[in-house]
């Protein structure tokens, strides 16, 4: 059964030439943006009315578009403020077509080929039961080529009548959304529409991003906000925190097991808020449970999130440090230090509630019942008796 609905839109354009030409007016985008906005099949009804609000309020009723607004940054945030309380979660797609030179992929077509089985892959791995509506398909468009590779890859009845929509973006106000974020997105990444308000935007979108895949996955030039070395940032620390959880990534993308995915959305939202909000700040247990409820529309148990899902990450290799208040991938030598000083504050107690209770039983028995003898405890033992 398809729970969520996937409104998809594109930014930028296919060229691959940026050499400057003489006379030229159209200079080619240096990014291509996939957006879609993921909603609640039993959300759509209340999303509505407020985006019907937002296009009376700033497009005199007409289509939510973020070329109208271009460079009026001030209102472009205030739309962006007004859709964050909407029960909607982000999903993009950004890759950076310069660095696609001697990667066999010059070619429009070699290019949009890689784009639909990168957007694919990513968007039909944290949303397996998908049901999508588009805007109007074009020739020489992304969304044309991508519709056929999903029909090619999924199951043969996703594009059937109830699964799969063309829409004409005027019709439909969450795909020019979807167009609008992508416009933000945009004026983030490409050198071409890039701004200095950027950070502002970001913030204001964080809590609705579920996963930014970007192309190349290059930390440094991805950072919105690039922290000076220091105590509170290590350079080395954090690309080795970025590679580990990348790699987790990697390896776990086409695992279908239910925890599995929460550990991948989950990992997924930390990298994010590491490399595009802030690598410093610390992100609370609710806050990581809720990006999981919003994304399985429903709730998950504390001890569910910390024993099924940070605990296989750490145990898998990943970084995650933690405290007192939260979680985060470590960027300095103190966010290893919080984690071992949070680890200590509950390993050293309960080693000494079970040493207390071997002792007294060990007296009580004298000498006869070891409650640690087992090998299965040798670890145990040797701290204790160290």
């Amino acid at each position: 059964m398809h729970n969520h609905i996937a409104f998809l839109s594109e930014w930028g354009n296919n060229a691959l030439d940026f050499s400057k030409r003489p006379g030229s007016t159209t200079l080619p985008t240096t990014h291509f943006i996939v957006c879609a906005i993921i909603i609640g099949k039993a959300d759509v009804p209340c999303v509505l009315p407020v985006l019907e609000a937002v296009s009376k309020r700033y497009f005199n009723g007409g289509q939510i578009d973020s070329e109208k607004i271009s460079n009026d940054h001030i209102k472009r945030k205030q739309i962006l403020e007004d859709l964050e309380e909407l029960p909607f979660q982000i999903f993009s797609v950004i890759v950076d077509k310069r660095q696609l030179i001697g990667e066999g992929l010059r070619y429009k077509g070699s290019f949009f080929k890689f784009l639909h089985g990168l957007a694919d892959r990513e968007l039909f791995r944290i949303f397996p039961d998908l049901e999508m509506v588009t805007g109007q398909i074009q020739d020489e468009t992304f969304m044309k080529g991508f519709v056929s590779y999903v029909q090619q890859n999924h199951i043969a009845n996703l594009f059937n009548e109830s699964s799969f929509g063309f829409i004409a973006a005027q019709d439909s106000l969450v795909v020019q959304t979807a167009g609008l974020i992508a416009g933000t997105l945009a004026r983030c990444y490409d050198e071409t529409v890039i701004t200095d308000q950027r950070a502002d935007f970001i913030e204001v979108l964080k809590r609705k991003v579920v996963t930014i895949r970007f192309w190349p996955d290059a930390f440094e030039h991805n950072l919105i906000s690039r922290p000076q070395p220091g105590p509170s940032f290590d350079p080395l620390l954090s690309r080795l925190s970025v590679n580990l959880a990348n790699d987790f990534l990697h390896r776990k993308s086409a695992d279908r097991a239910p925890q599995a995915i929460d550990q991948v959305s989950t990992l997924s939202y930390l990298l994010f808020h590491f490399r595009h909000i802030d690598p410093v700040r610390y992100i609370t247990s609710f806050e990581l449970m809720e990006h999981i409820r919003a994304r399985k529309g429903k709730n998950v148990s504390l001890h569910y999130f910390q024993t099924k899902v940070i605990a296989p990450l750490r145990d898998a290799g990943v970084l995650i440090a933690s405290s007192s208040r939260g979680y985060k991938l470590p960027a300095s030598e103190q966010d290893l230090y919080d984690f071992v000083s949070h680890s200590n504050t509950i390993i050293e107690p309960m080693l000494s509630r079970v040493k207390r209770f071997r002792d007294q039983v060990h007296i009580a028995s004298d000498g006869k019942i070891d409650v640690l003898a087992a090998e299965e405890y040798k670890v145990i033992r040797k701290v204790i008796d160290f």
